[in-house]
C-alpha cells in the first residue's frame, strides 16, 4: 500500500488528472475497441456478401462457356473478376478435376501489418458457387477473397480510430487541467492564514470566499472557523500564563520558546517578548535541554546569577498519536527552600558520623530492593493494560453484537429504569430510543401494549409474566408484527433485568402456510375418497347385478385416478420444489418444434377442435428442459379447455419480443378471471371455479410457475371476467447451436 503511494503524485491536483486521465483513458479506449470491432465485423461480412453476390452474377456467363467447353472463355472472365480489387484468387474446377486459376500478384496499400493479415485471412472463408445447367452439373467456381485488401482497410480504420482517440485524451485532459490549477491555487490562502496563525500578535485576517467553488467557500469558512478559534484560545492562554505564579513557557520540538509569560521574564531579569524565538538552552544551559524521546524530567535546580535557584521541570506536548510536537517548561522560585535545606544540612553536620552510618545504610537497602518494586509495578502495569485490552475487546465484541443481532435488548438498572436499548429495539418495537430509555416496568408496559393490534381481543403484555417463559404480541400498523417478549434476571447491580424481543412474524407466517396447505390438501384428497369409500361399501354389503357392480367399479376408478393426479401433482411440485432444476436437462432447440410437438401430443377434449397454433417464419431457440416446457404447455391449453365449458376456440402463438424473447401464448374464450381470481391463481389448491363443476385439483398454474421460474422465464397472465384469458410464457432466446463443419471438396 506504502509503495503504491509513493508511485502516485505528491500534489492533489496531480493526483485528480491522474485519476481523471485513468477515468477519460478508460471510457475513450473501451469506446475505440467497440467501434473498431464493429468496423472489422463490418468489413468482414461486407467482403462475404460481396463475393457472394458477385459469384452468383459470374455463374450464368461460366455456365454457358462450361456447357461448350469454352475454357478461353472461362479463363478471361475469371481474369476480369480478379482485376475487382477484393479477390485475391477465382478458379474454376471441372468434373474431372481439371482447374484454371488466376491469381493476384499485387499488394495492398497501405501494407497491413502480418497478424491482421493473418487473422483477416481466418475470418474469411472460399466462396465455392455450383455450376448446374438443365440439372447437370459442370462444375465449380472458388473464389477466394483478398484478405491483405481487407485487413488494409481495416488497418486504416484502426490508425485513425487511434489518433481520433489520442487528440480526445489530450484535448479533454487539457481542457481540465487549466480550471482545476486554477481552483485549487485557491489553496495557498490557507498558508498564508497558517503564517498569520504563527507569526501571532495582530488580528487575523480572514481568508474571503466569494468567487470559489462551493466546496472550498465550506472549508475555507471552517478552516476561518478554527483560526479564529485558535487565536481565541491563544489569547486566553497569554491571560491564563499571566496570571500563573510560575515561570512558564512553550517550546517547539528544536526547543526554541514560541511562547513565555511575564513571570518567567522576570525570573530571568528579561523582558517576556524578548524570550520569544531564543532557543532554551542559550537562555538556561545548565538544564543541558535535549528534543529525544526521553527529555522530559521533573525537579531540576538551577541558580542564576544574581543568586536566586531555580527548579525546572519538562514535560511533553503530544499528539493523538502520542508523538510529541513541542514542550513545556515551568520554573519555581525555590530560593528560601534552598536557604532552608542549606541551614537544615549544616545542622545535621553535628551528628555526622550517627547520620551518615544510618544514611549508607538506609541508602544500601534502597538501592538492593530498588529493582523489586520497580519490577513489581512494571508487572502490576502490564497486567492492568492487558486487563483493560480485554475489557475493551470484550466491550467491541458486545457493541457489535447489539449492532448486528436482528434481535431487540432492553437493559434495566438497579432502580428498574431502562438503561440501554439495542439499536433492533426501536426499529422491532417502533418507539424511538428517546421514549424508552428512562422507562420503569410499567411505563414499558405501557408503551408496547399501545402498540397491541385488536387490544380489545389481545391481553395486555406483563413484564412479570414473561420471567418464566416468551409472550407473543401482535404489534399494530405500521409495522405489523409478531413479536416474543422474554425477560431475564440480569445478576448485577447495573443491570437487574434484560428484555429479550424476537420477530416471530415468519415463524407464524409458515405455520399458518402449513395448516392451510395440509387443510386444502386433505380437503382435496377427501372428496374423492369419499366417493370410493361410500361406493366400496355398497359393494362389499349389497348384491347387485354385474352392469351396476360394473358402473360402481367405473366410479370407483375415476376417483382413483382424480385422486391419483392430485398426488402425482403434490410430488411433482415437491420435487420440483426440492431438486430447483438440478433434474432438468436443459438443451437448445427450436421452439416452433417444441410448441408444434406438444400441441401434436396433447389430447384435445371430445368434440372440441384442436387448438389454431400460429408460427413465426423466423426460427427461435430457446435453451429449455423439453420434458419440463411440454408439461407446463400441455397445463395450459388443458386449463384453457377445462375453463371454457361453453366452447370457444383456444389458440395458440409464438411470437418473437424485441428484447431478445419469445412469448408462447395460450388465448381462451372462457369463463375468465376477476382481478383478485387472477392474482391468486398460482396459488396451490385455487380453483377459479367455485362450482366443482370444472374437474381438477388446483395445481396447475402453481406448477407452470416453478417449471417456468427455473428455467429463467416469466409467465404472464391477463384475464377477463366472462371474455376469457390469455397466459403467456416468456423465455429468453439463444444462438442457434453450431453445425458440424462440412467437408472442404478435395482439390485437384
Amino acid at each position: 500500500m506504502t509503495r503504491a503511494l509513493l508511485v502516485l503524485p505528491r500534489s492533489l491536483l496531480g493526483r485528480m488528472m491522474l485519476l481523471y486521465t485513468a477515468a477519460l483513458a478508460l471510457v475513450i479506449a473501451l469506446g475505440s475497441a467497440a467501434f473498431i470491432a464493429h468496423k472489422t465485423n463490418a468489413s468482414v461480412e461486407e467482403a462475404e456478401q460481396g463475393a457472394q453476390t458477385l459469384s452468383l452474377l459470374l455463374a450464368p456467363a461460366v455456365a454457358e462457356a462450361a456447357v461448350i467447353g469454352d475454357y478461353d472463355t472461362i479463363q478471361r472472365t475469371l481474369e476480369r473478376v480478379i482485376g475487382h480489387p477484393q479477390f485475391e484468387r477465382a478458379a474454376f474446377i471441372d468434373l474431372k478435376g481439371a482447374k484454371l486459376v488466376v491469381e493476384r500478384h499485387d499488394h495492398a496499400s497501405p501494407e497491413p501489418p502480418a497478424w491482421l493479415a493473418r487473422w483477416v485471412a481466418a475470418r474469411l472463408d472460399e466462396v465455392n458457387t455450383p455450376i448446374n445447367v438443365g440439372g447437370r452439373d459442370y462444375g465449380i467456381i472458388r473464389l477466394t477473397l483478398f484478405s491483405e485488401r481487407t485487413a488494409a482497410d481495416i488497418w486504416q480504420v484502426l490508425r485513425a480510430t487511434v489518433a481520433v482517440a489520442l487528440v480526445g485524451l489530450l484535448g479533454g485532459v487539457a481542457m481540465v487541467w487549466w480550471p482545476l490549477r486554477r481552483w485549487l491555487g485557491e489553496l495557498d490562502r490557507v498558508k498564508v492564514l497558517g503564517e498569520q496563525l504563527l507569526a501571532g500578535g495582530a488580528a487575523l485576517q480572514p481568508m474571503r470566499t466569494d468567487q470559489l467553488p462551493l466546496e472550498f467557500q465550506r472549508t475555507f469558512e471552517v478552516v476561518n472557523r478554527v483560526a479564529a478559534s485558535l487565536q481565541a484560545e491563544r489569547t486566553q492562554a497569554t491571560v491564563t500564563l499571566a496570571s500563573i505564579a510560575e515561570g512558564v513557557a512553550t517550546l517547539d520540538q528544536a526547543g526554541v520558546i514560541v511562547l513565555a509569560n511575564p513571570v518567567l521574564g522576570e525570573l530571568l531579569g528579561l523582558d517576556s517578548a524578548s524570550l520569544l524565538g531564543r532557543p532554551l538552552g542559550d537562555l538556561l544551559p545548565e538544564l543541558a535541554f535535549s528534543a529525544t524521546p526521553g527529555a522530559a524530567w521533573r525537579g531540576r535546580r538551577v541558580t542564576l546569577a544574581n543568586g536566586w535557584v531555580l527548579e525546572a521541570s519538562l514535560a511533553p506536548m503530544r499528539e493523538v498519536q502520542g508523538e510529541a510536537t513541542g514542550w513545556v517548561l515551568a520554573l519555581r522560585d525555590i530560593t528560601e527552600q534552598q536557604a532552608l535545606e542549606t541551614q537544615l544540612r549544616a545542622e545535621l553536620q553535628a551528628r555526622a558520623k550517627a547520620m551518615q552510618a544510618m544514611s549508607d545504610m538506609l541508602g544500601s537497602r534502597n538501592d538492593n530492593g530498588n529493582e523489586a518494586p520497580s519490577a513489581g509495578f512494571e508487572q502490576l502495569s502490564g497486567q492492568v493494560g492487558e486487563l483493560v485490552e480485554k475489557l475493551q475487546h470484550q466491550s467491541d465484541e458486545l457493541h457489535a453484537i447489539f449492532q448486528l443481532s436482528p434481535d431487540g435488548f432492553a437493559s434495566f438498572d438497579g432502580e428498574g429504569r431502562v438503561r440501554f436499548a439495542s439499536p433492533s429495539f426501536p426499529l422491532l418495537t417502533m418507539l424511538p430510543n428517546s421514549q424508552v430509555v428512562g422507562q420503569d416496568e410499567a411505563g414499558l408496559e405501557a408503551l408496547l401494549n399501545g402498540r397491541r393490534a385488536d387490544p380489545d381481543i389481545q391481553r395486555p403484555l406483563r413484564l412479570a409474566e414473561v420471567q418464566d417463559g416468551e409472550k407473543v404480541l401482535h404489534m399494530a400498523r405500521p409495522m405489523q408484527r409478531i413479536l416474543a417478549f422474554a425477560l431475564h434476571q440480569g445478576g448485577g447491580r447495573d443491570v437487574s433485568q434484560l428484555l429479550h424481543v424476537r420477530d416471530v412474524s415468519q415463524r407464524f407466517e409458515v405455520d399458518r402456510l402449513k395448516s392451510e396447505f395440509l387443510t386444502t390438501a386433505a380437503h382435496e384428497l377427501r372428496t374423492p375418497m369419499t366417493s370410493i369409500y361410500g361406493f366400496a361399501e355398497l359393494l362389499m354389503h349389497r348384491e347387485m347385478p354385474a352392469p351396476r357392480q360394473r358402473e360402481l367399479l367405473q366410479r370407483i376408478h375415476r376417483q382413483s385416478q382424480a385422486m391419483m393426479a392430485i398426488l402425482n401433482e403434490l410430488l411433482d411440485l415437491a420435487r420440483i420444489e426440492a431438486r430447483r432444476a438440478q433434474d432438468f436437462e436443459f438443451r437448445i432447440a427450436r421452439l416452433q418444434d417444441l410448441v408444434r410437438q406438444t400441441v401434436e401430443d396433447f389430447g384435445v377434449p371430445q368434440g372440441r377442435e384442436a387448438p389454431l397454433l400460429q408460427l413465426p417464419a423466423e426460427d427461435l431457440w430457446v435453451k429449455v428442459d423439453a420434458g419440463k416446457f411440454a408439461q407446463a404447455l400441455r397445463n395450459l391449453l388443458s386449463n384453457a379447455y377445462k375453463y371454457s365449458p361453453g366452447g370457444g376456440s383456444v389458440s395458440l402463438r409464438v411470437l418473437p419480443t424485441a428484447d431478445g424473447e419469445a412469448d408462447v401464448e395460450v388465448q381462451d374464450q372462457g369463463i375468465g378471471m376477476t382481478e383478485d381470481e387472477l392474482a391468486r391463481v398460482t396459488e396451490r389448491f385455487f380453483r377459479a371455479d367455485k362450482s366443482g363443476a370444472i374437474p381438477g385439483t388446483g395445481l396447475g398454474m402453481a406448477i407452470v410457475k416453478e417449471i417456468v421460474d427455473l428455467m429463467g422465464g416469466t409467465l404472464l397472465l391477463r384475464s377477463e371476467a366472462g371474455v376469457g384469458s390469455c397466459m403467456t410464457l416468456r423465455l429468453r432466446c439463444v444462438l442457434p447451436p453450431r453445425a458440424p463443419p462440412e467437408a472442404a471438396p478435395e482439390q485437384a
